[in-house]
């Protein structure tokens, strides 16, 4: 017969007991950092899709005052030959 009494639940060494506890432990950890990574991501690709807009406003704006610029100087030299 072995000395092991029957009625007492084996209980793993150290080892195995930290290395799982570790293990899971870093599963949660990582689980919770790809999750800030999502919201972080998340929030850049609003933050981008708002600048695009802005930047379009802001082309459009430009390329105005660009038309009105080119005009007033073509209106100035015209002034300036008479």
């Amino acid at each position: 017969m072995s000395d092991k009494p029957t009625n007492v639940i084996p209980f793993p060494n150290v080892r195995e007991r930290v290395g799982k506890k570790y293990r899971q432990q870093e599963i949660e950890s990582i689980v919770d950092m790809l999750r800030l990574c999502d919201e972080d991501m998340e929030t850049i690709v609003k933050q981008i899709d708002q600048l695009q807009l802005e930047l379009a406003s802001l082309t459009t704006d430009y390329e105005r005052f660009m038309e009105r610029l080119n005009k007033l100087i073509i209106i100035e030299d015209g002034d300036k030959n008479d």
